[in-house]
């Protein structure tokens, strides 16, 4: 079980997060598949330091091998902010603007297409985009740049054949875009070319870019596309539910993507937390600037708003509603909670997830973060959504 690793003595809030993760992961190896998800990671981290880590399940239920507080997940779009702050750390060396068109950083200037529709005969219906994204518009999920998990007109037209899907690789990039720029949010495909522009602009791929401006200087150790070999044995299983009992899959893929595609523990991602809590400042130096990090809490879609999603691929994901009942805005990198949460989070918190309901919060009033973590499709899982606000619930009394 997930006590703290660090010579801290135990609390009663310790034993009570504990129990949380225990509630929907826990129990023995006998009928490990009826637990409400297979496996559990919960982490709290404040300015100075981790201040909880947890660990309930099994990370993989066939070996009944223990999830452990060192176990590699996938997380998915959990990668999105990590991509976010490698352009933004471009914005500050002068090599990119947030408000001119994207193309002018490629050697692809052509202006993007929309998606209107479908002709008699199934074809795709294109007009030209008036505009073309900016930088700020990919970061923000107004680009018109969407996934067909979530989007009915691109799901058609993955169906049919005339598109890629984002998640076998870039290729899934040259799709047309779902309504005109700016015109309203829908979650989307923006933030990986939010890393092409990264690897463009810096000549690195995004692994060894990360690797080198993010995760050296934050300490993470245990964060890759591709795990290496000598740690391949710390991964838990991606499960998915069905009707009858969990079935073990594959990873989506892990090349590198802004949008997805890394691997990490719960250790490592409150790294990433907490030197975003302390105004991008680490023990290494500064990977942001204090004002680029506020930036990344401000409403940057005006009056637009974030609404929940609906699904179109059942295997992959349910209908969705991050903002979790309560008004939603976008800032850089993440949703933010413009008046809080039930579970506790202040307002102007920032959050996000992935695909493999993984969640993360950072709380800057509160001065508090933390992560929750299964392994189990499709997303936004009843069990894991509830893990993750009394999970929070407990943080926040």
């Amino acid at each position: 079980m997930g006590r703290l690793e660090k010579g801290d003595r135990m609390t009663a809030t310790d034993e009570a997060l504990d129990a949380v993760l225990e509630a929907y992961a826990g129990g023995g190896a006998a009928n490990a598949g009826d637990r409400k998800v297979p496996c559990a990671l919960g982490g709290v981290v404040n300015r100075e330091g981790v201040l909880y880590t947890g660990a309930a399940g099994f990370a993989n239920l066939e070996s009944s091998t223990p999830m452990k507080t060192d176990t590699i997940v996938g997380i998915a779009s959990m990668t999105k902010p990590v991509t976010t702050v490698a352009l933004l750390q471009l914005v500050e060396q002068g090599k990119i603007d947030l408000d001119v068109p994207f193309t002018e950083y490629l050697a692809d200037t052509r202006p993007p297409q929309v998606l209107t529709g479908f002709g008699g005969d199934g074809k795709m219906i294109l007009e030209d985009a008036a505009d073309t994204p900016t930088p700020r518009q990919l970061l923000s999920h107004t680009s018109g740049y969407v996934y067909e998990i979530w989007n009915e007109n691109m799901f058609q037209a993955l169906a049919s054949g005339q598109i890629a899907s984002v998640i076998g690789g870039k290729d899934g990039l040259k799709v047309p875009l779902a309504f005109a720029p700016g015109e309203r949010w829908e979650y989307g495909i923006g933030i990986d070319w939010a890393g092409i522009l990264v690897e463009t602009l810096s000549g690195k791929s995004l692994d060894v870019y990360f690797q080198d401006h993010i995760f050296e200087p934050l300490g993470m150790t245990d964060t890759f596309y591709q795990v290496p070999e000598d740690k391949a044995g710390r991964c838990a299983t991606i499960y998915a539910r069905t009707p009858d009992g969990y079935v073990a899959g594959e990873p989506l893929g892990s090349a590198p993507m802004g949008g997805g595609g890394l691997n990490s523990t719960v250790d490592d991602y409150l790294h990433f937390i907490r030197c975003i809590l302390n105004g991008g400042a680490c023990e290494a130096g500064k990977i942001l600037e204090r004002e680029t990090v506020e930036s990344m809490f401000v409403n940057q879609i005006g009056d637009i708003d974030v609404l929940p999603g609906d699904s179109f691929n059942a295997e992959l994901s349910n209908a969705f509603d991050m903002g979790f009942g309560s008004p939603a805005k976008w800032g850089l990198g993440f949703l933010l909670s413009t008046d809080g949460t039930a579970a506790g989070r202040a307002p102007g918190s920032g959050s996000w997830a992935g695909l493999f309901n993984s969640y993360f919060w950072i709380d800057p009033a509160s001065g508090i973060g933390g992560v929750v973590a299964t392994q189990v499709l499709p997303f936004f899982d009843d069990h894991a959504v509830a893990m993750l606000q009394d999970f929070e619930k407990v943080v926040y009394q």
